[in-house]
Order: structure tokens, then C-alpha cells, then sequence
């Protein structure tokens, strides 16, 4: 027998239309993927057998039949009229697969007296560091009664008597925590927790709990008048940031397979790649709570998107009601995570209803209506409901505020550059067009081998044959890879060369745009390359592939991304050397600067002592590159950039031709492996100079550092760490590098 004052049935996640019925009766029909939907069952529930069943309508056809009832095509097609994730309708990175289900949990709660249902957690920071907590309690009742409700937070224990009504009751709280320990992001300090306990008491009796964690700590976007434009950065407890972080998008076209593992595996990487940032783009998900969780405790801050991309969006009552439950829902959800760095509108919306001709499809009173709806939108419900609910944290309209068209795009506000790439302009424009802030750009290359061969028979292994375009989404892709590839690059011998070297040209060529944006600070005070990972094998431009291997450019990244670098720029007739420091303390290190031919042999070399400032980019060498070569071909020498500490900061180097023209020599190389805890130890050594050093082996596994230079008479170790066991790893390793080409 069923002895419950309150019985609901909540569907978390319910991908997108949905009719639900409960033993026969439909109860409800949802509309957004979204959306939580919560169904009060009491009256519906019987003893034994009981019959939950949701029939999915087709997305494709419902979006469809919405469209056309509307009359015209937003930007975007159909996909825009449903609340769904906007990738499974197909990018230029995924296949179009418009699946329908079940993708969050399913709860069934029996209660009797109350609930705690939610708990808003909002503070400020006083001075001395004393931080005033506001926490707002929603208890639903299901009678009038008294009751004591007690909060816990940092060693203080709040207590207050209630007397609670039938229905939702909102209790404000106060707590004060003297001299608390802030939170920091990665590089700048610890990610401190607070764990806070919420327990509600009836007659002495524990009748509901509720936990979360939190951080304390502030965060401003500024966007001040300055120069021609304005600034944008990011401060966070008072100090700037620059944010050295990806594009993130969902890990997989379907969300059920994405396991906690696959959570703690991905942010791992971008720690251990020194990322202090994510943007999770707005045609994916608001994701699950474990990713917000682990950026919360690894000091990775969040951009979070809205979840519009690449579009227009209706404006009509339902539609707007509908997005701001959506909103409410999302925005109070993740308002607890300190990683909450900016709610930003949309992307791309008004750079393309601005710049991309699509006004030119309307007339001009369809034009009117189309561009009121997106005002009232993203630029009134959303950053209303964000600043309602968590006042302290900035919005952002559309990310870019300006696309590359406009000149305004390198002064004010964040950038997307994609004359790189899409207009096949040269890697070196990355160090002409410097924004403020740039929020995305990129540049496309293979997955792993290992990736390609999961989908593919040997007869397919060529970039144009029918099964690898099926899975290379961009329609000038191959085109664009083999054009910047031509400009720079030897031939490719064969398919496997054409995807090693295709990584080697994504990873130098957007190292350049990490460069140049880095030693630009403070002008420029941010880094988010497009994108992190994939969602299906594919070629893309992710550093990481769907089955989680680091290509090049991920191994380059965790180099450009140290928090102290040098960059050394050979420019025409010069040589300049950069010291860019994200560190909060100054230091003075020695750094070596060595001119060496490929045969080992040291023509020039100067030492310098570097006072390295907190926060600054620094250019610490300026000279003529005839000082520095002689009678030596430029094509048979390199500058190498190496501190003293270099087992800490990263070493460079830098060449004087480009990769096709270097009298790179035949190596012979040299292995010493040793079988340790973790994997297996790999010692390179060379006679002779080795560019772009790759390691493979066909088994599960990843290499700590991948694409290296050796140089001769220096040992480069290297590990890769597997729970294998090979006896003839040796044997199954391969090996290449540029000088073979």
C-alpha cells in the first residue's frame, strides 16, 4: 500500500517531444530538451503493476511542419524551431543524427511533510576576506507545520525555527565566515571547496538533507573605453586573468554513452595542458553536473554559451516562455559552481544576421520582426534571468561582438578569426590580427591512425575516398589541409604520411595564433582555440580525437599554454625573443639562446638573465639575424630557446626556413626502452637533428610528449602510459619524423 502526502515522477532529460502517460492518461507532453519535467503522480499511481510510457515524436518532422506553418526560413533552417541540441541536426564537425530518448535520469520521489528543493547559495566577499553568505532555502510543504531548519558551511552552523505552509515556502538564511579561503584558478593558486549542509527537521525528526559544494571568489568581465576600442579580460578575486583555454563541445553525438570517466579523463587533459578555461559552445548542452563539479575542483573556468548557434530564433510567446523555464532552470542550477565564469546570448547570432547576407532573404518587415525577436531575446529575458538569479556573474550577448569583417573585431570586445582557415589566409595573419580576446579560431587536421582505422578497411585509407569524407564534414576540408599543407610542407609520401604530417601542420600553424595572442598581453588577454574534442571520429579541428588520443597540436598546447614561456619570432632579418609569464610571483632565471646546425654542431650562443615580471609578456632579445648567421645556410640551422629550468618551462625552438626547405639529414635513431610501473620508458637519441619525432603503437595507451624535435647528443625520454604488456614493444613501435620527407 502506497503511504506518501506527495508522490512526483521527474524526467531530467527528455530528447525533445514527448507524450507521457501514466497507467493509460496522458499527463503531460514535453517540448524542450532542456527542461526538467515533473509530473505530481499521487493520484495516478495504483498498488502493484503501474505503466509508464512516452511515446517521441520525430524532431525532423516537427520542426518541419513548424516552419512551414511559419511561412519563410530563419538562418539555420528548422533546426532553430526546437529546444535540441543544434549539432544533431549536423555541423561541419558531426554527422546529422536527430535521435530521440531518454538522455537524463528518471526519479521517482515519495515524500510525506516536506522537501527541500532547491538552495541558492548567494555571498559576497567582505574585506579581509570575511565572505557573507545569504543561503535561499525552497522547501515545499505538503502541510502547515512547524519545523527547524539548520545550515553548515565552513565550521558555522546556522540554526533558525520555521513555521512552514502548504505549498513553497522560500527561508533566507545568514552565516558569516571570517578570514575564508578563497578560490583560485588553475595557475593562480588552489581551487578551494567548501562543503555546504543543509537539514531540515520535523519532531526532531531528519526529514530531508541537501549538500553541494561551493567556492567563494569573484569574477568580473572588464570592458573598459581604451585606445581605439575597448579592453576585454577577465579578473577574478580582484587580479586579471589571461584565460589560456578551447572550445568544448559535446563528447558525443549521443549523450547516453558519455560516462564519468570520459568527464574526469577530458578535464584531466585540460588541466594537465595548463588550461585555466573552457567555452562550452551554444549548439551542444547545458552539460551534466560532473563536468561543472570537476571544473569546480580543478580550477578550469567556465564560459557557458546559452544554447543558440549559427542562427535566428523565433520570438513568439510560447517559444520565449519555453526558453526562459529553460533559463531559469539552467542558470539557478549552476549557480552555486565557482568555474561560472560569463552567460553568454548565443554564437554567432548577430555576426551572422549582421555580416553573413542573411537579411537579404527578407523582406523588410519579415527583417524587423526577425531582428526585434532576437532583441528581445538575448539582449531582455536572458540577461534578465541571469541577473536575477546570479547577479554577481557577467553576461555577454552574442560571442563574437564583431566578426572578422569588421575592422572593430581586433580593438573591442572578443574575436572569432577564421581568416585562417576559411580564406585559406596564411598562418602568419594570426600574428597580424591580435584581438582583445579571441574566443575561437582554428585549423583542421586527421584523427590518430588508430581512430581511422576503427571505421575504415584498408582500401578506404585515402583522404577522398567515400568512407573518409563521410567522416570529413567541412566540404573544403581535404582542399584547404592539402593547399596550406603545399604552401610549407614536403609531399606526403603516402596516407599515413598525409596524416602525420596534416597534425604537424595544424599544431606549428595554430601555435603561431597561441604566440602571437600571448606575448600581445595585456592587449590581448585570452586564448580559446576552436576546439577542444569531437563528438565522432572525423577530421576536425580538435586537439584531441572522439577516442581521446592527443594529436600533435593537444601536445603542443600544454607547451604554449606553461605558465611561463619562450617565444622566439624570426622575422625577416630579425630575431626577437619574447618571455611571456602568467605567474604571480617575479623570478629571475638564466636563459640560454644557441644557434645549431643539424649535425649537432654550436655556431652562436648568448646567455641571458631575465627578470621575469608577474603577468607580463616581455621582449627580452632584439637583434639582427645576420649577427647571428654567418656563412651558415638558413636552411641548415635552428635557434634553440632553453631556461635552466627546463625541466620545468618548456624549451623552443625556432627555424629560419620553412619545413619543405630544410636539408633535414637521413637520422639514424637510437631506442632504449624499459618496462616501468606506469608503461613503458622511451630514450631517443640521435647523431644527427630530428624535426617533429612521432611515436605509435597499436595499443591502448598515450605518450606523455609526441612530436618532438632531438637534438644530437641530448637524450629525449619519453613515456607512455599503458596497463599493457608487450614483450616486443620495441618491435611494435613506430617511429617517424619529418626528415624522412
Amino acid at each position: 500500500q502506497l503511504v506518501a502526502e506527495d508522490i512526483k515522477l521527474t524526467f531530467h532529460g527528455l530528447d525533445t517531444y514527448a507524450d507521457i502517460y501514466i497507467n493509460g492518461e496522458k499527463m503531460l507532453y514535453a517540448n524542450n530538451m532542456f527542461r526538467t519535467w515533473e509530473i505530481d503522480i499521487k493520484n495516478q499511481v495504483q498498488e502493484g503493476k503501474n505503466e509508464i510510457r512516452i511515446y517521441f515524436h520525430s524532431p525532423v518532422k516537427k520542426t518541419n511542419t513548424a516552419e512551414k506553418a511559419l511561412g519563410y526560413e530563419f538562418p539555420g533552417g528548422p533546426r532553430v524551431m526546437a529546444r535540441k541540441a543544434q549539432f544533431h541536426f549536423g555541423w561541419d564537425w558531426g554527422p546529422r543524427l536527430c535521435g530521440v530518448g531518454i538522455w537524463r535520469s528518471v526519479t521517482l520521489q515519495f515524500s510525506n511533510q516536506a522537501n527541500i528543493t532547491h538552495c541558492q547559495l548567494p555571498y559576497t566577499i567582505l574585506e579581509n576576506k570575511k565572505v557573507a553568505i545569504r543561503p535561499v532555502v525552497e522547501i515545499e510543504a505538503f502541510s502547515t507545520t512547524n519545523a527547524n531548519l539548520y545550515f553548515k558551511i565552513a565550521g558555522q552552523e546556522i540554526h533558525k525555527e520555521i513555521s512552514l505552509k502548504l505549498g513553497k515556502n522560500i527561508v533566507n538564511l545568514k552565516a558569516d565566515i571570517p578570514d575564508a579561503t578563497l578560490w583560485w584558478p588553475n595557475g593562480m593558486g588552489k581551487a578551494h571547496l567548501y562543503d555546504a549542509d543543509i537539514m531540515l527537521k520535523i519532531d526532531d525528526k531528519i526529514i530531508d538533507t541537501y549538500q553541494k559544494k561551493t567556492g567563494f571568489r569573484t569574477v568580473e568581465l572588464v570592458t573598459q573605453k581604451e585606445g581605439k576600442g575597448k579592453t576585454f579580460y577577465f579578473t577574478v578575486n580582484g587580479q586579471p586573468v589571461f584565460m589560456k583555454g578551447a572550445n568544448y563541445i559535446p563528447q558525443d553525438i549521443f549523450q547516453s554513452r558519455v560516462t564519468e570517466a570520459h568527464y574526469q579523463n577530458i578535464i584531466q587533459e585540460a588541466l594537465d595542458a595548463n588550461m585555466n578555461m573552457l567555452r562550452i559552445w551554444g549548439g551542444g548542452i547545458y552539460e551534466n553536473d560532473i563536468f561543472y563539479d570537476l571544473c569546480d575542483a580543478n580550477g578550469i573556468l567556465v564560459w557557458q554559451d546559452f544554447m543558440f548557434a549559427c542562427a535566428m530564433y523565433p520570438g513568439d510567446e510560447a517559444f520565449l516562455e519555453n526558453v526562459a523555464i529553460e533559463a531559469k532552470e539552467n542558470v539557478s542550477r549552476l549557480s552555486h559552481h565557482p568555474a561560472i565564469a560569463l552567460w553568454c546570448g548565443n554564437n554567432e547570432n548577430a555576426e551572422g544576421w549582421h555580416r553573413w547576407g542573411w537579411q537579404n532573404s527578407f523582406s523588410k518587415k519579415q527583417r524587423a520582426k526577425i531582428w526585434g525577436d532576437y532583441q528581445k531575446l538575448f539582449q531582455e529575458l536572458l540577461p534578465d534571468i541571469v541577473k536575477s538569479i546570479t547577479p554577481e556573474i557577467p553576461y555577454w550577448e552574442s560571442s563574437p561582438q564583431f566578426g572578422r569583417g569588421n575592422p572593430q573585431h581586433q580593438f573591442e570586445g572578443d574575436a572569432h578569426y577564421w581568416g585562417v582557415w576559411h580564406d585559406a589566409e596564411p598562418f602568419e595573419m594570426f600574428e597580424k590580427k591580435v584581438p582583445r580576446f579571441m574566443s575561437e579560431y582554428g585549423f583542421q587536421s586527421f584523427p590518430s591512425e588508430t581512430t581511422i582505422h576503427s571505421f575504415t578497411l584498408p582500401e578506404d585509407r585515402d583522404p577522398d575516398s567515400e568512407v573518409m569524407l563521410v567522416h570529413q564534414k567541412h566540404p573544403r576540408g581535404n582542399k584547404l589541409i592539402r593547399e596550406y599543407m603545399k604552401r610549407e610542407y614536403p609531399e606526403p609520401a603516402d596516407f599515413s604520411s598525409f596524416v602525420y604530417m596534416s597534425q604537424l601542420l595544424q599544431a606549428e600553424g595554430m601555435r603561431k595564433g597561441i604566440d602571437a595572442h600571448r606575448r600581445s598581453r595585456p592587449y590581448c588577454m585570452g586564448t580559446l582555440y576552436w576546439q577542444l574534442n569531437d563528438c565522432w571520429p572525423v577530421a576536425s579541428w580538435s586537439s584531441m580525437d572522439y577516442y581521446g588520443n592527443r594529436k600533435a597540436f593537444h601536445y603542443f598546447v600544454k607547451k604554449a599554454y606553461a605558465d611561463v614561456v619562450v617565444i622566439p619570432v624570426i622575422e625577416k632579418d630579425s630575431i626577437k625573443v619574447f618571455v611571456v609569464s602568467d605567474n604571480t610571483t617575479l623570478t629571475k632565471e638564466n636563459l640560454s639562446l644557441k644557434l645549431i646546425d643539424f649535425s649537432g654542431q654550436v655556431l652562436h650562443k648568448k646567455s641571458i638573465v631575465v627578470d621575469i615580471k608577474k603577468g607580463m609578456s616581455q621582449l627580452v632579445l632584439q637583434e639582427a639575424v645576420s649577427d647571428w648567421l654567418q656563412e651558415q645556410d638558413k636552411a641548415s640551422v635552428f635557434l634553440n630557446c632553453k631556461f635552466d629550468r627546463m625541466n620545468e618551462w618548456p624549451e623552443r625552438n625556432a627555424y629560419f626556413a620553412i619545413p619543405k626547405l630544410l636539408q633535414l639529414p637521413k637520422p639514424e635513431i637510437h631506442k632504449n626502452i624499459q618496462k616501468i610501473s606506469s608503461g613503458y620508458e622511451v630514450t631517443i637519441t640521435s647523431d644527427t637533428f630530428i624535426r617533429g619525432l612521432h611515436l605509435s603503437i597499436g595499443i591502448p595507451g598515450q605518450f606523455n610528449d609526441n612530436f618532438v624535435d632531438v637534438i644530437p647528443g641530448e637524450s629525449t625520454v619519453l613515456y607512455f602510459e599503458t596497463e599493457e604488456v608487450i614483450d616486443d614493444f620495441g618491435e611494435e613501435l613506430r617511429v617517424r619524423c619529418l626528415n624522412d620527407y
